[in-house]
């Protein structure tokens, strides 16, 4: 996390230090008074473009006015926490659950003497905060527009619903109730997005698992290709993509390559030995057999990455390359994805 420290005055500058120290193990950057800078404007933009969370010590106006001009979205705005120069107060003023300022106006708060305020209405009123659980859960919120009528449910005690294509290894609120149907609010936690509630939000896990395969040399775009039709199709979203596997002996086809460097996810390995231990229904062919070693590689690659999840795209074909989709934990039968087209 990068984390921006400026202040205006030489007790604001103590105060810096004393933060730095907190936040050692984040990239720091501390900007004291005696800092030269252009304009406190030009400063904001910068640090709004680079960092995760901006702290800084000073009147709270000074802060309010600085960053006016930048503010865009809840999901994509870096925390900002005011602290006055004596040290006395912690306050989140922007992201304080996403971008995560509450927690950081506590972490202040456990290594100085200042006050953590926290103004959020959930943390205020001890109920649970659902965007706050998404970023720890590293869940993408696909609709953050529609946070507000899943607390609002919350605080005024109601039931929310809940409906999950990956397994939920904690344990939720009590009126928060897993396959609740009907329910005015819920929320959706899956690949794609699907409308389940009156108000739905839906929050996108890292949960796909993508096996490919290709011929030799085949189009070096062929496979971004191919994943974006099939992704298109079935309304998946990008960000669910976990990791790609393919056959170790197709490790270096310029295809798999370019689409590990599109997605920026793990690209993982696997030898014939380890796929042919693979059971299950595959497509087979004899002609990769006698070229690999195994019968299938992408669907079994997909269903092996996903740790023995579920296969929910079978094997589609592109221009000399193939893809198949696997998801890690349950989803429910009805809810099997399209596939298996040439496309």
């Amino acid at each position: 996390m990068t984390v921006y420290v400026i202040s205006f005055t030489d007790n604001g500058d103590l105060l810096n230090k004393k933060i730095c120290r907190i936040f050692k193990n984040c990239n720091i950057k501390s900007f004291p008074h005696t800092f030269k800078r252009d304009n406190l404007k030009k400063w904001t933009e910068n640090a709004f473009a680079d960092a995760d969370a901006i702290i800084f010590i000073g009147a709270a106006g000074i802060a309010v006015r600085a960053i006016a001009s930048y503010i865009d979205r809840k999901d994509k705005d870096p925390a900002v926490v005011v602290c006055d120069e004596l040290g006395k107060y912690a306050v989140p003023i922007l992201s304080g659950h996403i971008g995560g300022g509450n927690d950081i106006a506590l972490k202040i708060e456990q290594g100085t003497s200042a006050k953590a305020v926290i103004t959020t209405a959930t943390d205020i009123n001890g109920v649970w905060a659902v965007d706050n659980w998404a970023v720890k859960k590293n869940f993408k919120i696909a609709n953050i527009e529609n946070v507000k009528y899943i607390s609002s449910a919350l605080l005024r005690g109601e039931q929310i619903g809940l409906f999950s294509d990956v397994e939920i290894d904690e344990n939720l609120p009590k009126n928060v109730v897993p396959g609740k149907l009907g329910a005015n609010s819920g929320i959706v936690i899956s690949p794609y997005k699907k409308k389940v509630y009156g108000y739905t939000l839906n929050l996108i896990p890292k949960c796909l698992s993508i096996g490919v395969g290709s011929k030799k040399n085949a189009d070096e775009n062929a496979l971004i290709d191919l994943f974006e039709k099939i992704f298109r199709k079935n309304k998946l979203d990008k960000y669910s993509v976990s990791n790609i596997a393919t056959i170790d002996l197709k490790k270096n086809e310029p295809a798999i390559l370019k689409l590990q460097e599109y997605l920026n996810v793990e690209l993982k390995y696997f030898t014939s030995d380890e796929l042919n231990k693979v059971y299950g229904e595959f497509s087979k062919s004899e002609f990769v057999k006698s070229t690999t070693g195994t019968d299938n590689v992408c669907e079994k690659c997909a269903v092996l990455a996903s740790d023995f999840g579920k296969k929910i795209i079978p094997k589609s074909i592109g221009d000399g390359v193939t893809l198949s989709v696997g998801l890690r934990g349950e989803v429910p039968k009805s809810e099997t994805l399209d596939g298996g087209d040439k496309l």
